[in-house]
């Protein structure tokens, strides 16, 4: 293996430490897959995407159960990632007199088959708002040597405020 692949492996298995053992593999998986452009070859599809990377069907359902019942959260994830940052020292974070900017975006999970969904999302392709699982992100914009680079640092999922009508 070519030493940006072991950096990546160190990197992953240092930002899913803190989860429980169990979980923890499942998740390095799916990071690894996002990470690799699989999750896009495979159009958002998680079980395709996984099974893609060459894990064993029995790897591919021990993922996705981590993902949906495993004991974790997002921020603890976002946490890791962030300390991880500041440990290497060689991201820049952009300043602009004391105001240091952050990226924020909404963005909507559409699936075919959910059903009994609460949140809509507003799709372009519709021209209309469709039941979508909204989630927003935040990410603090900086560098690291000449690259640009976004550490994101929160996320929230919309819940449902108003009256189902």
């Amino acid at each position: 293996m070519s030493s940006i692949l072991y950096r990546i492996h160190n990197v992953l298995s240092r930002v899913v430490a803190g989860v429980p053992i169990g979980p923890n593999l499942g998740l390095f998986h799916l990071l690894w897959m996002l990470l690799s452009g699989r999750l896009l070859q495979s159009r958002g599809a998680g079980l395709p995407g996984l099974a893609d990377l060459g894990l064993a069907a029995e790897a591919v359902r021990r993922c996705w159960a981590a993902l949906a019942y495993g004991k974790w959260q997002a921020q603890q994830l976002l946490r890791a990632w962030e300390q991880l940052v500041r440990e290497e020292a060689s991201f820049r974070a952009h300043q602009h007199g004391r105001y240091r900017p952050v990226a924020c975006d909404l963005v909507g999970f559409f699936r075919p088959r959910l059903q009994d969904c609460l949140t809509k999302h507003y799709s372009s392709t519709a021209g209309k708002a469709l039941p979508a699982i909204s989630v927003g992100i935040a990410a603090r914009i900086g560098t690291v040597g000449t690259q640009r680079l976004a550490v994101p640092c929160l996320l929230v999922r919309s819940e449902r405020t108003f009256p189902r009508i």
